[in-house]
């Protein structure tokens, strides 16, 4: 069981690589990042080891639009995006809103709000969620994201001002 989660999570981690290769490499798929070593966590890491399966299991029929998809993708473009330089609060959001537009699926609480600014800036213009990997339209996307939070993080004012400007468009 294991083994077969482990090869998932490689060729995952492999497409994400290939998607984010415009904002940096995220190296190569590390196991041992993935490990827990704090009793409180394991379960964690023991879903995340059924999502993986569960996720390959249905993907014939489902594609990426599952909720254990959702998962993975959180967990392993947060992992991507903190080796790419983003703290772990902005490595989750991208994490999070990576998982939202690959999956069509949101599911953590209290991190939406962003994972509907990550929608807006990836699908401006309409909702798809059954993209490639490697489409350089995709790469682009999500280098725009990227380095939007990015300069969050160098700048959190433009944070404060991005937020403001994306709730008075709703107020419209």
């Amino acid at each position: 069981m294991i083994d077969k989660a482990l090869e998932v999570a490689k060729r995952e981690w492999e497409n994400i690589r290939s998607s984010l290769s415009m904002c940096g490499d995220i190296g190569d798929f590390n196991p041992d990042d993935f490990v827990l070593d704090r009793p409180t966590l394991i379960s964690n890491h023991l879903c995340l080891i059924t999502n993986l399966i569960e996720m390959d299991t249905k993907f014939k029929r489902h594609g990426y639009s599952m909720p254990e998809a959702l998962d993975v993708f959180i967990t392993l473009a947060t992992r991507a995006a903190e080796r790419l330089g983003l703290s772990e609060g902005l490595a989750l959001t991208f994490g999070s809103g990576y998982g939202y537009v690959r999956t069509g699926w949101s599911g953590l609480q209290g991190v939406e709000q962003h994972q509907m600014v990550f929608s807006k800036i990836f699908f401006p213009v309409g909702w798809n969620f059954d993209w490639e990997f490697d489409s350089p339209l995709v790469r682009t996307k999500l280098k725009t994201v990227f380095n939007i939070l990015m300069s969050w993080q160098n700048d959190p004012q433009s944070y404060i001002r991005d937020m403001k400007a994306y709730f008075e468009d709703f107020e419209l």
